[in-house]
């Protein structure tokens, strides 16, 4: 089975762009923004507010697709190289 690189990619970005707009949001709601600070050691200019929500969002985005196309193409490599993997055995 050969995984869309772009589409995959594209997928794991929206999902981690959302955990982080979401999880930010949260956290204001609920005042609990100890931990979710430590984004801003990977999200430039992140911050525990409203605009953070949206940078977690844009660098979630990136992250994701650009990790998510990284593993597609690995994946369709290994699998192109074997011809059996995923195939179940």
């Amino acid at each position: 089975m050969k995984l869309e690189a772009k589409w995959f990619g594209l997928a794991c970005g929206v999902v981690l762009g959302v955990v982080g707009f979401v999880g930010t949001l949260l956290s204001l709601w609920f005042g609990q923004g100890q931990t979710i600070t430590l984004l801003s050691a990977f999200y430039v200019g992140y911050s525990w507010s409203f605009i953070g929500a949206l940078l977690a969002l844009v660098w979630g985005l990136i992250y994701g697709f650009v990790g998510g196309w990284l593993i597609a193409t690995i994946y369709n490599s290994l699998a192109g190289v074997t011809g059996t993997l995923g195939s179940g055995g």
